[in-house]
């Protein structure tokens, strides 16, 4: 009987030797894990753009529709539906800077962009092609707000050097684009642009691709100058839907006189959850 009960004490005490271990390993685990919050992000892009006028006085388009996939809160993929095999992949250090971005078409890779910094400022980048440098990027600040310049070392390319200066609003919304002798000149809506908490590199090499992603608010007019005159060429107004956060669902870019279509651009969005820094 005492045989037992010894053995019975000794079965008890294993047991809650174990249990309290477990409890505070899950305690550790509890300290460990970083905080979450959920972000709101775009699951789906399309965007619609008249790229010119035939000899027949036939509109023609560009459509794509991009995917986003997306890895402890970063861009990791864009897939472009409209296209089979196009896609382009993002990878990023550990600090969360955007370190290589892998440009595929037909499911074969096209070309890789390779970006570099100093400190937490995107300084350069180079483009790869066939194992050649085809196209620089030097980006330049003034009160860490973004200028940049471009060169581009393929025979294909119309011009090899381009200098962008952009300017901001007081609301750091970017102003203007300009280039040689033309600019973009922008007007802003109150709501919430959708790439507002995105990376910011990752902004910085997708905007005006995508969406003028480096603003804080979405355009409703954009005024087109050229030849250096103080008087725009042409204006396209855009139109724009929200949801009930106020994040743009459809937006639709018109010529300002003629009412003729320019672009389109419709939204679907996600949630996901995202650590928080601590």
């Amino acid at each position: 009987m005492k045989n037992k009960i010894v053995l019975l004490n000794i079965l008890l005490f294993i047991l809650f030797s174990c249990s309290s271990d477990n409890d505070d390993n899950d305690d550790i685990d509890v300290i460990n894990k970083p905080e979450s919050k959920t972000q709101k992000v775009i699951r789906r892009l399309s965007i619609k753009k008249l790229t010119y006028v035939d000899s027949n006085q036939s509109p023609q388009y560009q459509t794509n529709t991009y995917e986003f996939s997306y890895e402890n809160g970063q861009v990791s993929k864009l897939t472009d539906l409209e296209q089979v095999g196009s896609y382009r992949d993002f990878e990023y250090d550990n600090d969360k800077k955007l370190i290589k971005i892998l440009k595929y078409n037909k499911n074969e890779l096209d070309n890789t962009v390779e970006l570099f910094y100093s400190d937490n400022l995107l300084s350069n980048s180079n483009t790869i092609k066939k194992g050649e440098i085809v196209h620089k990027g030097n980006f330049h600040y003034t009160q860490n707000l973004l200028t940049m310049s471009e060169s581009c070392l393929d025979d294909s390319c119309s011009s090899k050097f381009t200098d962008y200066i952009y300017t901001y609003n007081s609301t750091n919304n970017i102003e203007s684009i300009s280039a040689y002798t033309f600019k973009d000149a922008y007007l802003y809506d109150q709501k919430i642009n959708p790439f507002e908490e995105y990376n910011p590199y990752f902004k910085i090499v997708t905007n005006n691709d995508l969406y003028l992603t480096l603003s804080h608010n979405n355009r409703v007019r954009e005024d087109f100058y050229y030849d250096n005159s103080s008087v725009a060429e042409h204006s396209i107004i855009y139109t724009i839907t929200y949801d009930n956060e106020n994040y743009p669902l459809t937006i639709e870019g018109k010529d300002a006189v003629t009412g003729e279509f320019k672009a389109s651009y419709a939204f679907e969005y996600q949630t996901i959850m995202v650590d928080q820094e601590k």
